[in-house]
């Protein structure tokens, strides 16, 4: 009976043994993935707290007048650009007709004439004209 009662403490000690091995390796295992969340986590902060220094350098007011200068070719107006009265400004010549359908009011003997351009030729006048085309 004791051969039989020393057998299964060894047998039991054995298997805690084993069972205290792998749940120390799983609890190793689920160390290492905190860690790589963390590191993870520090790295995302980091590129956005880079990204964020970034965007404030590039909505800066000084770069943006820059990329305006630079890209654009936009400057402020001179003083002699500014009208003094709004009369000033020259009115359409009344007897032209407005196209309504379109979304940009131009006369329609001046989007008819800018389609033709456009083509190259003066025949074919079935497309509709543009939009967005200036005065």
């Amino acid at each position: 009976m004791r051969k039989y009662v020393t057998t299964f403490a060894a047998i039991t000690a054995i298997a805690s043994g084993v069972a205290v091995l792998q749940l120390k390796a799983t609890v190793q295992n689920k160390t290492d993935e905190i860690r790589a969340l963390v590191n993870g986590i520090h790295d995302d902060k980091e590129a956005i707290r880079v990204l964020e220094a970034e965007w404030a350098y590039q909505s800066s007011p000084h770069t943006l007048q820059e990329n305006s200068i630079r890209f654009l070719a936009l400057m402020p107006p001179k003083a002699n650009q500014i009208l003094s009265t709004a009369s000033v400004i020259p009115l359409r010549p009344e007897g032209i007709k407005v196209d309504s359908e379109d979304s940009v009011l131009l006369p329609a003997s001046y989007s008819s004439d800018a389609e033709k351009n456009d083509r190259g030729d003066e025949k074919k006048t079935t497309k509709k004209p543009r939009q967005g085309v200036g005065l």
